[in-house]
């Protein structure tokens, strides 16, 4: 049994339109990143340097988003969303951490151990 073109046509849309939501950068509402915590004059916090940093990276994520990977974009955007606050910076520092590690070396032969552990 053939399927009509008119649904194709359809689930080909609506692909298309799923892909390039899921390529969107997040809308995160930073302001409450930008300033003292419950009004707490004495955390000096320059909120329209925060801000102007918010938003050159999230300039940043909307360029170079699509190159991350799905997984790393939401678990970033989970962990750049955490307690309340959210960070454009948060979320691109996370994203370029986990894309770094991901290129290095598999297998270095490194073993890690507490600095004060002595050797045997």
């Amino acid at each position: 049994m053939a399927i009509p073109i008119k649904i194709v046509v359809i689930v080909a849309v609506l692909g298309i339109v799923t892909a390039a939501h899921a390529a969107e950068v997040p809308t995160l509402d930073v302001n409450r990143t930008c300033k003292p915590i419950n009004g707490d004059r004495s955390m000096q916090i320059d909120t329209d340097r925060c801000l102007r940093s918010e938003r050159e990276a999230r300039d940043q994520l909307s360029r170079e988003w699509a190159n991350f990977p799905a997984a790393d974009r939401g678990l970033c955007t989970q962990t750049a969303t955490m307690g309340g606050t959210a960070s454009y910076v948060g979320l691109i520092t996370c994203l370029e951490m986990k894309r770094d590690v991901a290129k290095l070396p598999v297998d270095r032969n490194l073993t890690v151990k507490p600095a004060g552990l002595q050797k045997k």
